[in-house]
């Protein structure tokens, strides 16, 4: 089984991955490849003094997406469980739905055109898992929230969000990337940050 994980910057992934890891499931970054088993893509970046975390390049973002996939499939292979915390395709297209803002219009069709052409890169049975902070707490406050613990992590990285606004858009991006998800058949979990997290409940739901 493959699961993929996604959210609005600050919302608690790292946290809860550290719960899955501790219950014998294989998680890696799909964005930091830094730490992927495999370094020499990573190692081939540094020999030519190249920040890949900052790369903003649709080429290297595609790439990506198909490299951690492919990670994915033959780490499965090995492990029961595999994890891709931070999956490039979410990532890609939440930024794509950012650049399209003001016109939110145009920020749904472009997120829909891109993950139907991502689709041919990409493995058909990962199961996505959207992270919220609440279902009941107002968006502001929520944004507020995570740019809090955004902030508090020291520098801020190249795509984090830089002030409550933007973390208040990638609340929003998150959203319809759940709703194209949905629309488009996948299977996808909602977990909610508000109270304790019991991995092995959430196990248990993953696999009904």
């Amino acid at each position: 089984m493959i699961i993929s994980l996604f959210g609005p910057d600050g919302v608690g992934k790292s946290t809860i991955t550290n719960e899955l890891l501790d219950m014998g499931w294989f998680v890696f970054s799909g964005t930091d490849i830094i730490n992927w088993p495999d370094k020499s893509w990573s190692e081939s970046f540094v020999a030519q003094g190249i920040d890949e975390s900052s790369l903003d390049e649709d080429k290297h973002f595609i790439e990506k997406i198909r490299r951690s996939h492919k990670l994915a499939i033959e780490l499965q292979r090995k492990h029961e469980v595999v994890v891709i915390d931070s999956d490039p395709m979410h990532k890609t297209l939440v930024h794509d739905y950012l650049r399209s803002l003001p016109n939110k219009l145009a920020g749904k069709k472009m997120m829909k055109k891109r993950y139907n052409q991502f689709k041919e890169i990409t493995n058909d049975l990962i199961i996505h898992v959207f992270f919220q902070i609440s279902d009941s707490l107002d968006d502001h406050d929520q944004a507020k929230l995570l740019q809090d613990r955004v902030s508090s992590r020291g520098k801020i990285a190249y795509f984090d969000p830089k002030d409550v606004e933007e973390s208040l858009e990638r609340i929003h991006a998150c959203r319809e990337l759940k709703s194209l998800l949905e629309a488009a058949g996948e299977k996808v979990l909602t977990v909610t940050m508000d109270g304790t997290f019991d991995a092995k409940k959430f196990g248990q739901n993953l696999t009904q």
